[in-house]
């Protein structure tokens, strides 16, 4: 059902921009933490898997679909790899923690400690998206468009180096 979703939201994230749709999935998810948590806690398979399907279809599903195109718009061609693998590894690197302290949380307060975890996750997500950049309009074969803003526009040419000359 996530995989069927992807082409809408990507579609939509081209026509009103990745941020609004990033940002419709972080507020989303975070506000869904507590109502998930509810329906997990009755133990009953239906409500378990209503809370499944709607975190997955509503709140991670428009973030999975942009994801790519907001990470390649956002970095230069010349930075792109760096920049990308550096966002996501830290973030991985961070992230990794996660089930560790949502156990802990768990065994000391229960499962709504661990939902306030999680929508204190999507804040953070939340403040990194209001402070980035809309990028669907972003030549991405623009070799870095942040880097003219820093470097002088004669140091940053188009021109590939041959034998150390431009």
């Amino acid at each position: 059902m996530v995989i069927g979703l992807q082409p809408l939201f990507g579609a939509l994230s081209d026509r009103i921009g990745r941020r609004p749709i990033n940002i419709f999935s972080v507020v989303f998810t975070g506000l869904w933490a507590f109502p998930f948590f509810a329906l997990v806690q009755t133990g009953e398979p239906a409500l378990v898997w209503i809370a499944l399907i709607v975190a997955a279809t509503v709140g991670w599903a428009p973030m999975i679909a942009v994801q790519p195109a907001f990470y390649a718009e956002l970095f230069g061609a010349r930075v792109r790899y760096t920049g990308f693998a550096t966002s996501r590894e830290l973030g991985a690197a961070v992230a990794g923690f996660s089930p560790l302290i949502a156990v802990a949380l768990l065994d000391r307060g229960g499962p709504y400690l661990v939902a306030a975890f999680f929508a204190g996750l999507a804040v953070i997500s939340l403040i990194a998206f209001l402070f980035s950049r809309e990028t669907k309009d972003v030549d991405i074969g623009d070799a870095d468009p942040a880097q003219r803003e820093i470097v002088s526009t004669a140091a940053v040419t188009e021109e590939p180096l041959i034998a150390g000359r431009r």
